[in-house]
């Protein structure tokens, strides 16, 4: 017979095998065991660690009623997972399908189950708890070696004046009002598509465009939108704004390509008009509401200008022209109704010499008068 003594300190735990057989469990102190000529295995575990990771530890839970002493024990199923407290301080997030050993010595511990199929949102008074403890990272997520460490709660966030639409597994699931969100995403793929809900402006710049009479105009075009529907927006396209952008730019050149210069010119509004028409229906069906669309600039090709402001200082030439003919004749056919009337009444072409001879006296120094009364009436005066 054979006499070993081992030396357990306060922390530590062991595992004695005999022939490869667990044997017995040692608690803190100081131990003899005797055995006949066996092979004799100690293991130590330090349970501080927490946790029972022997590479065989069901199997040696399962059969050896001695370990089941110091070890606790839990399974997960699929669809849960596991809260582990030690002491009311939470320590990790137990990932689903996990076996759990716990060294019971540790301290006080218990494992509140959560099930993830019944739902998916995590509570906010729960989310600050593990925010606290740090225990949302793939390093605190307890799990065995064979699963891939993920981060256990999704942390989603939509900012305000947004909507967010929370999609699982490529399904979508439910509208994120603006705020902090949490689901757990074990066995599930998450993603959050957000729009804004506010009014947008687009710009639609630099468009090189020809018109009907092939005059090259560069235009700039300013729209309005808003989002109304945006669930129907994420199932009809990818990129709002971008979907916005060519539709306007198809129609934009759609109206310009089917007017002259003149046309677009003389009808300022058109454009507009047009772009709105064409555009409205289309943006609506996807759940997008055009609220305005206007042209800033149409500018023209630097000859082109040229010739344009040739052509109005022409027309602004003649039209001016005519106001002077038109004046010229007025005039002319005032003096002759003048004449008219003066022929058959000879005091009042008297009175039309004196009018004359009054605006004559006024750019003079000294005027002589011969004869009188009779010579100033018969017109004889000296000018000095």
């Amino acid at each position: 017979m054979i006499r070993k003594t081992i030396h357990v300190a306060e922390n530590q735990r062991v595992l004695v095998f005999k022939d490869e057989k667990l044997a017995q469990v040692l608690p803190a102190g100081k131990h003899t065991i005797w055995h006949f000529r066996q092979h004799l295995n100690c293991v130590t575990f330090d349970i501080n660690d927490l946790y029972f990771s022997e590479k065989n530890a069901e199997r040696l839970y399962r059969d050896n009623p001695c370990l089941q002493q110091h070890i606790a024990y839990w399974k997960l199923t699929s669809d849960q997972v596991g809260l582990l407290y030690v002491d009311d301080l939470l320590q990790g997030i137990v990932a689903p399908s996990e076996h759990l050993f716990i060294w019971k010595d540790a301290g006080d511990i218990r494992l509140e189950r959560c099930s993830i199929d019944d739902e998916l949102a995590v509570d906010e008074k729960l989310m600050c708890l593990i925010n606290r403890a740090g225990a949302n990272s793939a390093n605190r997520l307890i799990r065995s070696k064979s699963t891939v460490a993920i981060q256990p709660i999704a942390d989603l966030s939509v900012d305000k004046q947004h909507i967010g639409l929370l999609y699982i597994n490529g399904k979508f699931k439910q509208k994120l009002a603006p705020g902090q969100h949490a689901f757990w995403q074990f066995n599930q793929t998450l993603e959050l598509k957000s729009f804004d809900c506010r009014t947008q402006m687009l710009e639609i710049s630099g468009q090189e465009i020809l018109s009907k009479d092939r005059v090259s105009l560069r235009i700039n075009l300013s729209a309005n939108i808003k989002i109304q529907d945006a669930e129907l927006v994420a199932n009809s396209i990818d990129k709002a704004n971008d979907y916005v952008y060519k539709t306007l730019q198809l129609a934009l050149r759609e109206a310009v390509g089917t007017k002259s210069l003149d046309d677009i010119l003389l009808d300022k509004l058109y454009i507009n008009s047009t772009v709105k028409e064409l555009v409205t229906e289309q943006l609506a069906e996807v759940g997008i509401t055009l609220l305005n669309v206007g042209v800033k600039d149409i500018i023209l090709p630097g000859e082109m200008k040229a010739i344009l402001n040739q052509v109005v200082e022409a027309q602004k030439a003649a039209e001016a022209n005519v106001i002077k003919r038109r004046e010229e004749t007025s005039a002319t056919r005032s003096l002759h109704n003048t004449a008219k009337v003066m022929e058959n009444n000879p005091t009042l072409l008297r009175l039309k010499e004196l009018e004359a001879l009054e605006k004559i006296a006024d750019r003079i120094d000294n005027l002589t008068v011969y004869g009188g009364l009779e010579g100033l009436m018969n017109g004889v005066v000296k000018i000095a």
